[in-house]
This record gives C-alpha cells, structure tokens and sequence, in this order.
C-alpha cells in the first residue's frame, strides 16, 4: 500500500465512506449533517475539516450519489487503492471500520480483514460514537492547537496527561512557577451538560487558581473555547450525582458566553 501518515489515511478512509453512503454514511457515525461529519472526524486526528470533505469530492466520481466530484481529473493512486480494497463493503461493516480507526490512537494498519478487530475496540452506537469523538479527543486536540492562544498558557510547557489519569487532561508549567492542570470538555453545541468525575473535581478542589476548565462549545460547527480558572470558586453550580457504578460525577451545564 502506499506510504501516507496516519492521519491522511484515515480521513482518506473518512472521506470515501461518507462519498459512497451519503447520508445514511453520516447517520450511521451519529452526526447530523457532512459538515457536522467532516469536523468531528477531522477534529479527533488533528487534521483540517477540509481534507475530509475533499477526499470525499475526490471519490465521488466512483459512486453514484447524486454529486460529480473531481470528474474531470484522474484519480491519484493512494486514492484507487483505498476504492479498491474499501469501496466494496457495506454499511455496517464500513462504519464499525471507520469507528475503530477513529477510536484507535497512532499509526493504522488498514488491513480490511484485520483493521476491526486488532485495536480492541468495540464499536460504540451511532451517537455515542459521534458525540465521543468530536467533544472528547476532538476537544482535546483542538486544545492542543489553540492554548497559546490563551495568555496564562501562553509561556508554559505543555504535557498530555489524559492517560495518566491525574485528574486533568493537560499539564502546563510557566516559568518559574508550579505547574497548571488543564481539564479539557467539550460540547457539539453552543451550550449542554459536563462532568467532573470525582477524582476531576477532588483536584480542582486541590489546585484551586492553578486548576482551569477549557470548554470547547459549539464544536459541530464553529469551536468556542471558553477558559474557566478555579472553576469551583467560578459561581458555576456543580450538582453531585451518584452513576450507575456508584461513582459520583459533578455536573454543570455549560455555554459559550461567559
């Protein structure tokens, strides 16, 4: 197969999928619309929205849904090879392709009698999948992206901390100063519910100032961040709930104005 980084393969992936089933390929993932698909998807590998619907424009030639495409040129090879080896699945089994690879971090091997079950992965339900990676790593990513953009973060050394499971996704260190914990959320929409698990809202308890909340709103359509320091000196209200595993979680709801 021809060599391309992880990232354009699977948003190549991404882009033929939704060229050849349309709108029931975008449903079938749990997103409203393409632009909704093109932004959560692209968002959880860190690569422009663009290049996903342009990678569908260029397979839509292959299929007819209705849209000519990039017609009048001919097909670059990395893209026959994906149409060959991908192009003939169906629905269900394409979309728990594109679900694992979405879901599973680093490097891919598309093998297509492999890919789905090597990650470990089991594939989630049309929303839980959409919403999962668009306000989860999606966020993150787009965090990772912009918090220079913020001037307390400007200056600091930035660590991902999701998989340590510290209580916070980001640490960031300024010069001179102790470190920042940075808990990262995300929202589809300009305003909705999050969550603090407890070991989350025992640290922001703990670092107080040094604890931010960095909210992402809107994110199926144009990102809002919103960055909230101390969030439980804030005036927020958080409410203690118990979940079914008896875990308690702090919720809040949330929206893009301060």
């Amino acid at each position: 197969m021809i060599e391309m980084a992880a990232k354009n393969k699977k948003m190549m992936l991404a882009g033929l999928f939704l060229s050849k089933f349309n709108e029931k390929g975008f449903s079938a993932l749990g997103y409203k619309n393409f632009s909704e698909a093109y932004r959560g998807l692209a968002a959880v590998v860190g690569g422009p929205w663009r290049s996903v619907k342009q990678y569908r424009d260029e397979f839509d030639p292959a299929f007819d849904n209705g849209r000519k495409g990039w017609h009048k040129r001919k097909m670059h090879p990395s893209r026959k090879v994906f149409l060959d080896e991908y192009g003939g699945m169906e629905l269900d089994e394409f979309a728990q392709l594109v679900q694992t690879q979405f879901a599973n971090e680093g490097d891919v091997d598309l093998d297509i009698n492999h890919a789905v079950y090597q990650a470990g992965v089991t594939p989630a339900s049309k929303g839980t999948f959409a919403a999962r990676m668009m306000t989860g790593k999606g966020a993150e990513n787009y965090f990772e992206e912009h918090y220079v953009e913020y001037p307390r973060f400007t200056p600091c050394e930035i660590k991902r901390t999701t998989d340590i499971g510290c209580g916070f996704d980001f640490k960031l260190t300024p010069p001179k100063e102790e470190f920042l914990g940075v808990e990262v959320k995300g929202l589809a929409r300009r305003s909705g519910q999050i969550q603090l698990t407890e070991k989350e809202f025992m640290m922001a308890r703990r670092l107080e100032k040094r604890f931010y909340l960095y909210v992402v709103t809107n994110f199926a359509h144009e990102p809002v961040p919103r960055v909230i320091e101390n969030p439980l000196k804030s005036g927020i209200p958080f409410e203690c709930r118990a979940n079914t595993i008896s875990q308690k979680v702090w919720t809040t709801t949330i929206s893009a104005s301060a």
